[in-house]
């Protein structure tokens, strides 16, 4: 951080600590512009969503070195009307009035309405001026227009990922993971990452493996839900599940599924990522689904949604993207907005091709995997946003 007096002076207003994906993304930012010359800055904590949130029970994963650099950054000076202000966190926070000169606003939303705003939002007051709105993906900008807010100021600046953490792990690795979890070498194990709500489509995952798993192929899957977070697991999906789906009833099936709900450091989730055969995000409707950046960047191939935020950044070396149609209204659950529907036959045939190791792997797919650690590391994406200030 470059203290000199021509310094451009920006106020964060965000979390840190945790390992919430809006808390991720400011830390691994701030990292990254510790670095960049002409800058001093600051931060200002906001208020944890639930009560419950805490370093200790929901690390961020960080090295200790790493956590240092960012819990050092300093509170603003009082009464110093600085260059920049950027809010990162939910509810959107509308700071001091005058505290900056121009402000930045992360806005994301998954199927059209804002997470965590507890009354209707006033979306001018966030683009007054030359004040702005970031939002990491097309989709979710085309959400926030049909929302209201103003198209020519809304910038779309992606999610980096930790390219000197998410890395293929070397066969000896991979190995050595499975053998953690108890998986032999021969099986073929399928992943997911996330909160266990309808928009993620972590059922469908789940009606994909047992299809596959009930054909006889060797199949695992390991879902790494949030219930630390929300206290959302994922046995309330397969409660729902068995009720309709009676192969899902078998203890054969039941056994080849491993649920996580501990938090994971950076490099278990890269062995998460890195024993897999595959990544499944069959969404619905996503802000941008970092994981699937991570699991990439591992080499992993990733199954997802066609038509959603991440056609943004899955190149076809790397990944299958579902056949899908918008959803109907009639479809959803109560309150939910625009959102895609993936084609459950795709999807099944796009597992069926990686239990019988037809998933190609070469220079291609190595050269795409390292195009996408120079277009997407946290480093050229924090200068992005920094240019925007």
């Amino acid at each position: 951080m470059n203290g000199s007096a021509a310094s451009k002076t920006l106020c964060i207003e965000g979390w840190r600590g945790i390992n919430h994906s809006i808390g991720m993304v400011n830390q691994n930012q701030i990292l990254e512009w510790l670095k960049l010359p002409g800058w001093q800055l600051y931060h200002r904590d906001a208020p944890y969503f639930l009560p419950h949130w805490s370093r200790s029970s929901l690390s961020a994963g960080f090295s200790a070195e790493e956590q240092a650099l960012i819990d050092a950054v300093p509170p603003p000076p009082e009464g110093q009307l600085l260059d920049g202000c950027y809010r990162i966190a939910s509810p959107i926070r509308l700071g001091q009035p005058g505290s900056a000169r121009r402000t930045g606003t992360f806005v994301v939303t998954e199927v059209g309405d804002l997470a965590f705003e507890p009354e209707p939002l006033d979306t001018d007051l966030l683009t007054q001026g030359d004040d702005f709105v970031v939002t990491p993906s097309h989709w979710a900008r085309e959400r926030l227009v049909e929302r209201g807010f103003k198209a020519e100021a809304i910038r779309v600046v992606p999610h980096g990922y930790k390219t000197d953490v998410f890395q293929p792990l070397s066969p000896a690795e991979r190995l050595e993971a499975r053998q953690r979890v108890g998986i032999a070498e021969h099986e073929i194990v399928l992943c997911n990452v996330g909160v266990s709500t309808w928009n993620k489509g972590v059922e469908l995952a789940v009606l994909g493996y047992v299809q596959l798993r009930s054909e006889g192929f060797p199949v695992r899957l390991i879902l790494k839900d949030h219930k630390g977070l929300y206290g959302l697991g994922v046995e309330r999906v397969m409660g729902e599940l068995m009720q309709r789906e009676p192969l899902l009833q078998r203890a054969d099936i039941q056994a080849g599924i491993l649920v996580i709900s501990s938090s994971l450091n950076l490099h278990q989730l890269r062995s998460l990522y890195g024993l897999a055969d595959a990544y499944v995000s069959p969404y619905r409707a996503e802000g941008f689904n970092l994981p699937v950046l991570e699991a990439m960047g591992c080499g992993t191939w990733v199954i997802v949604t066609g038509g959603g935020a991440t056609d943004d950044f899955v190149p076809p070396a790397l990944g299958h993207r579902l056949a899908s149609r918008p959803g109907r209204l009639a479809n959803a659950p109560a309150g939910q907005g625009r959102f895609m529907a993936p084609e459950v036959e795709d999807l099944v045939q796009a597992l069926r091709t990686v239990a019988e190791g037809r998933v190609p792997r070469g220079p291609e797919q190595e050269a795409a995997r390292q195009a996408l650690a120079e277009r997407y590391n946290w480093g050229r994406v924090t200068a992005e946003l920094a240019a925007l200030f």
